[in-house]
């Protein structure tokens, strides 16, 4: 991300960055790197940031929009547009998973237990992308498939071409 930063940096952009997964891929503050750097590099920054998988709190709508901006004309302006937005999509947003993680985030004993669970959840995609890079070095010896185990987080880069992944698809019942 912080690549990223540099070749936005200089170019008058408005940036947002989603940043959702956080602790998925190598640890909370691991995960958090990236955006850090990113903000060191820009002096307004607009982050949406999403708790739903992390917390397990899927159909709850938790997150958060962080603005980061150089004065406080560009805060209030950029706080009335929010505003109005929010207003035209909802209102009064659900607080019901805001008050879990906050719960959560304010007490040592259950966040401790939270961020082991998600230490967990961490380790056990690592182990399912592993499982799934041997699979297909067995069954569909696919030499080149080690680089996904190099991968972090929920998502993996296949390498597949279009074709390749029209052909999956035109060869199996499940996939139709």
């Amino acid at each position: 991300m912080a690549a990223a930063g540099a070749a936005v940096g200089g170019k008058r952009l408005a940036t947002a960055v989603r940043f959702a997964y956080q602790g998925f891929a190598r640890g909370l503050e691991e995960d958090a790197e990236g955006l850090r750097a990113f903000a060191a590099l820009h002096k307004e920054l607009l982050v949406a940031s999403s708790y739903s998988k992390n917390f397990g709190l899927y159909n709850e709508r938790v997150g958060a929009c962080t603005l980061v901006a150089a004065d406080q004309e560009t805060v209030d302006r950029a706080f009335s547009q929010m505003k109005s937005v929010i207003r035209a999509n909802y209102s009064n947003p659900p607080a019901h998973g805001a008050s879990v993680v906050a719960t959560i985030l304010s007490n040592d004993a259950l966040r401790a237990i939270w961020e082991q669970e998600l230490t967990d959840m961490r380790q056990r995609i690592q182990r399912m992308r592993l499982l799934f890079v041997n699979t297909l070095q067995e069954k569909a010896r696919a030499a080149t498939s080690a680089f996904i185990s190099q991968q972090n987080g929920m998502f993996s880069f296949s390498g597949l071409t279009k074709s390749r992944c029209c052909a999956c698809v035109k060869s199996s019942p499940s996939m139709r």
